[in-house]
């Protein structure tokens, strides 16, 4: 949902070079296992059990790679460091050995390869357990024990009008369908209508969906035997004329209605002020009835509830302000308050009162995360998101 016309600047691009011919490989399970570690796993939240390098750190695989060959150089190898290993002889702890072997790169080093593709870190993770480059381009994901890419099935988010609804990684509403049946779950929309309503398809063997109850996730085995995603027993779309976050234009089709984060229809209730949503590496954090982030103030306190953001200040910190009788939906709604200012009333969640960042261009952004080390997203209990 775009809030202004400012451009966004991208921070970070990378270039990605080719890289031809196929290198030498050859699996673990013919190789000696002597030698040291190089391969572990660890459980990352929402994301479950991943492949990491000796230290810990996240191994990633990319899109643009094929099995056997690494099409990630110069630029690219740099922001995304290739998993090496000094020779053949290494072996792996919590990973099938016969998923892993090696490659030999263009410039002579040896990279390590689960089912088949090349394995890198990432430049900007600086700690074991953190994954920046989830995600990224939409080409980069985490390498999974099986070697699949390991990706969210669903986050949350915000239509206006709606409050929280489900969406896919991308951000667009996810869809339920009145002939589909929940008992046993079975999806009735094919050919056709899956042009229309792409069904929501999981890798892995558990899906997982931020601020959603696990026990509601399940998956469906489609004619083409792929695994869709299931809410609630309730197959999973999109909509193909929905182009951007925020869109529900799905909802005035018959038999088709948005999803609610407890699987059951969304319905429209246009008193909804404050809700919540999954924002980056956030996880779940409040935000206003568009799905913009809301955020807190250090310098502002909790008891009394006291806002020290005037002038200059509240033009790049705007208020969040709400009406007589507004709504709240997945923040606990006894958390939630308000205080006088300027003739009208500004959000509080847990005293602390709430704002909006100038720099934030579309929903799920959160570019004031962390500004001058005193402004934070606020998440849905009002502690600090990130920390």
């Amino acid at each position: 949902m775009i809030r202004r016309s400012v451009a966004v600047v991208a921070l970070g691009l990378i270039s990605l070079t080719a890289c031809a011919g196929t290198p030498e490989s050859k699996p673990v399970a013919q190789q000696q296992q002597e030698g040291a570690v190089a391969l572990k796993t660890a459980e990352i939240v929402d994301l479950g059990s991943v492949v990491t390098d000796d230290k810990g750190f996240t191994l990633y695989r990319f899109d643009n790679d094929k099995p056997g060959e690494s099409t990630c150089d110069g630029e690219c190898a740099a922001a995304w460091p290739p998993a090496t290993v000094p020779g053949e002889n290494f072996s792996v702890d919590g990973v099938d050995q016969g998923l892993v072997g090696s490659i030999v790169r263009k410039d002579g080093s040896r990279q390590i390869t689960v089912d088949g593709m090349p394995q890198y870190r990432f430049a900007k993770d600086t700690k074991p357990g953190e994954t920046k480059g989830q995600g990224l381009q939409g080409k980069w994901f985490a390498t999974g024990t099986d070697g699949a890419r390991t990706q969210l099935a669903a986050r949350t988010g915000v239509v206006a009008g709606l409050g929280a609804v489900l969406t896919n990684n991308a951000g667009l509403t996810l869809y339920r369908f009145d002939d589909d049946t929940a008992q046993p779950p079975a999806s009735n929309c094919d050919g056709g209508c899956a042009e229309n309503w792409p069904p929501v398809v999981v890798e892995g063997d558990t899906p997982r969906v931020k601020g959603v109850d696990p026990k509601l996730l399940g998956t469906v085995t489609r004619k083409d035997g792929k695994k869709q995603l299931t809410v609630a027993n309730w197959p999973q779309y999109t909509f193909k004329n929905d182009s951007k976050p925020g869109e529900a234009k799905g909802v005035t089709v018959p038999k088709w209605s948005a999803t609610a984060t407890d699987g059951k229809k969304a319905q429209q209730n246009k008193a909804i002020a404050l809700t919540s949503a999954t924002v980056g590496d956030l996880g779940v954090v409040a935000t206003d009835s568009d799905g913009m982030t809301l955020y807190r103030f250090d310098d502002d306190t909790a008891d009394p509830p006291t806002s020290n953001c005037s002038g200059d200040c509240a033009v790049q910190w705007p208020p969040a302000f709400v009406s007589e009788g507004f709504q709240v939906q997945g923040v606990d709604a006894s958390l939630v308050g308000t205080i006088e200012r300027d003739g009208k009333k500004q959000l509080t969640i847990a005293g602390l009162p709430q704002y909006l960042f100038a720099g934030d261009e579309v929903c799920g952004e959160a570019n004031g995360q962390g500004v001058g080390g005193k402004w934070w997203a606020t998440k849905a209990d009002g502690s600090r998101a990130g920390r």
